[in-house]
């Protein structure tokens, strides 16, 4: 097949799969590759005849298809640009509704802190009344058994003195039991 002429279909073939390669973003060798397989000529031909014949015939044409191939680029970028705004704008968005929910959350924790620090207060203020109560009430106990046994000591005493029945002289049992509950209770 070496040195058949190309025909004007060829050129127009050849001239037309460069041009829209080029401005869908491909290769020339891409381009080379698939009408060299169409019109069973090899790459290189096809690339020899494109550089030395077609693009020289019509330059404007190459210009121009160079020319969509980057405003093609740069509209791609850019779509990739708004995409890319657009996703950053979403998980701004989303972002911001998540740190709304965590601020609500942090303030409803802070403000059931501070009831609970209150209501803390109060129990330690309770529990030290109660305590207070307890060591009055003990005291109280106290005195009040102390009192007993000197009543108790007194009537003795008097009994021994007047000569009183003997069956009506206090139990010396009782008085060992309150000094008994005394001593009980004084320890606790």
């Amino acid at each position: 097949m070496k040195g058949r002429r190309w025909t004007e279909q060829e050129d127009q073939l050849l001239r037309e799969s460069v041009l829209q390669s080029i401005s869908n973003g491909g290769t020339q060798l891409e381009a080379f590759e698939k009408v060299g397989r169409k019109l069973e000529r090899t790459p290189g031909a096809c690339g020899f005849r494109w550089n030395a014949v077609l693009r020289r015939q019509d330059p404007i044409s190459y210009s121009e298809a160079k020319k969509k191939r980057v405003y093609k680029q740069i509209q791609k970028k850019r779509g990739l640009q708004l995409e890319s705004f657009s996703q950053i704008i979403a998980s701004i968005r989303q972002m911001e509704k998540v740190w709304n929910q965590l601020r609500d959350e942090v303030q409803e924790l802070s403000k059931q802190l501070t009831e609970r620090n209150k209501r803390y207060e109060r129990l330690l203020e309770e529990n030290k009344r109660l305590k207070d109560e307890k060591r009055s009430y003990e005291w109280y106990q106290q005195e009040v058994k102390g009192r007993y046994l000197d009543l108790l000591h007194l009537l003795k005493h008097l009994q021994e003195e007047s000569s009183l029945d003997p069956a009506e002289k206090i139990n010396d049992e009782k008085e060992s039991e309150i000094n008994a509950d005394t001593g009980s209770n004084s320890s606790s």
